[in-house]
């Protein structure tokens, strides 16, 4: 799998934690959805939706068979790929964040897990596809369940027609968050609110 795939996709962690805990026989199961994962390495935005439509049904289909901390946490998968799919359908078709990851403070790239109570840096680039205007990146973490405990944005970046600009911003992860999911917005979208701003990197 790609250390492309964003954060809130790698559900690995998830899976092998649904195969400790449940006695259900469930590993062909686990294998499909990990095979179907696969195969959003070569896949682009549009085809991104159908697999994870896909995995969402095995998903579905798996739980059937779990109860307990393993349906938990297949339930907390189902949330991270509902996250995703929801930011799809709201997705700018011209202004993206490529590349973003969270960097330590030597600057290797940072696991939320391992850092959780500090500070890391969240780098990418603003790719602006369309007319000039004013960005901002948005970045929220997520706890085991799926649900939202904190988002921070930079502050707003202007980008010319067809430009492309380093960014970054220092966060502090919280103490339960276990994923991250990173959105890139037109400064004047409703989406835009943060729990609190946080300090720019390289604008």
């Amino acid at each position: 799998m790609s250390d492309d795939l964003p954060p809130i996709l790698d559900v690995r962690d998830a899976l092998d934690d649904i195969e400790t805990n449940t006695d259900a026989d469930v590993g062909d199961d686990l294998d499909a959805i990990r095979a179907r994962l696969d195969e959003l390495d070569d896949r682009g935005r549009a085809d991104d939706q159908s697999v994870v439509d896909d995995i969402d049904g095995l998903v579905l289909g798996l739980r059937e068979s779990l109860d307990g901390e393993a349906d938990r946490r297949a339930e907390g998968v189902q949330n991270r790929l509902r996250t995703y799919r929801d930011a799809l359908h709201d997705a700018s078709t011209t202004l993206s964040l490529s590349g973003a990851e969270l960097r330590d403070g030597s600057g290797d790239r940072a696991g939320v897990v391992d850092h959780a109570g500090e500070t890391v840096d969240l780098v990418g680039t603003l790719v602006n596809g369309g007319d000039a205007r004013a960005a901002v990146v948005s970045l929220a973490f997520h706890d085991n369940d799926g649900a939202p405990v904190r988002k921070v944005e930079s502050h707003e970046v202007g980008l010319d027609s067809d430009e492309r600009r380093d960014v970054g911003l220092t966060v502090y992860v919280p103490e339960n968050a276990t994923y991250y999911a990173t959105t890139a917005l037109d400064a004047d979208d409703p989406r835009a609110t943060s729990d609190t701003d946080a300090p720019d990197g390289n604008e």
